[in-house]
């Protein structure tokens, strides 16, 4: 399968859902991942939890576009045990709610820590209050993925928290921003790519100035490394949805989504004709050595070698 390009609903977020369907039509998306707020919020018109899950479902198929995933504000870092229970009755609502709607994922964050706590703490944590939510998630044919944000935006912490759930239902949301900005060794894909691999599941993409000036930019003028980032995903051969954020639900100053989402999606895919165009040269010069007759001789070899 090939990579499929997405847009997340954030980009957008006085469009309802028959709007965000139209449009994504009409850029040329192949899916959409759904920002949902919960319950009681009225900030985004497109909400799933201000609908019927099955209207959204039935409106998105009859545009021929995708729920790639359901992204939510709900962590599990609280230590608070109230708290605790609260947010795992909350992502089953979120995992059930996606099941109907035909979203393959559920976005959950691991989020902070706090003053008093130590990382590796809220990390074990964490990982305990997993398993119950991935096997729930596995009856419904849900992917748990954990988006890097916060006090977890890097690679390395994210490998050691996966390896400690090990569960085949559980990876990440790699937001590609969340961890340039944390750490300049992690632009253009750092060791996020490498040491992750398999585990991701979806890509965020968004890219920004970092340091004195920043702000927002179109993809590839920031210091993200996006182009990079995308050739090493493919490189691994990664096939999953690479999702545009465009952050005007939190900052409404920022261009308008009609301008914003059809630039990023004409980038992202020269980048990837691009990407293509190299791979089709290295698998033709790789056919042309196999295809060459091996030196048998001393002769030959030292002619080999000459040339």
């Amino acid at each position: 399968m090939p990579i499929s390009f997405v847009f997340s609903t954030v980009a957008c977020p006085d469009w309802s859902i028959e709007k965000v369907a139209e449009q994504a039509k009409a850029f040329g998306y192949d899916g959409i991942e759904l920002r949902t707020l919960g319950e009681g919020s009225t900030k985004l018109a497109s909400d799933p939890a201000l609908s019927d899950p099955a209207k959204v479902r039935d409106v998105l198929a009859a545009a021929g576009v995708k729920p790639v995933c359901l992204s939510t504000s709900s962590s599990l870092h609280d230590a608070d045990a109230g708290a605790s229970k609260g947010s795992f009755y909350e992502i089953l609502k979120h995992l059930e709610m996606a099941a109907i709607i035909g979203a393959p994922m559920v976005r959950i964050f691991g989020q902070k820590v706090a003053p008093n706590e130590t990382r590796n703490v809220v990390l074990q944590r964490i990982a305990s209050r997993v398993p119950a939510l991935a096997e729930m998630a596995g009856d419904l044919g849900i992917e748990l993925v954990f988006e890097n944000a916060g006090s977890f935006s890097m690679a390395k912490e994210w490998w050691w928290l996966l390896n400690l759930i090990n569960h085949p239902m559980v990876g990440l949301s790699w937001n590609v921003a969340n961890a340039a900005a944390a750490d300049p060794n992690e632009r253009g894909g750092g060791m996020a790519v490498t040491m992750l691999h398999s585990r991701i599941k979806i890509v965020k993409v968004k890219d920004l100035k970092i340091g004195e000036g920043s702000g927002f930019t179109p993809l590839g003028e920031g210091d993200c490394n996006i182009p990079l980032f995308l050739k090493k995903l493919r490189g691994i051969g990664y096939e999953g949805p690479i999702s545009v954020e465009w952050d005007r639900l939190w900052l409404p100053s920022l261009a308008p989504a009609e301008e914003y989402l059809p630039d990023a999606l004409a980038r992202l895919k020269k980048w990837n004709t691009e990407i293509d165009e190299l791979m089709a040269e290295g698998r033709k010069e790789a056919a042309k050595q196999a295809g060459k007759k091996a030196p048998k001789t001393m002769a030959e070899l030292k002619a080999v070698g000459a040339k």
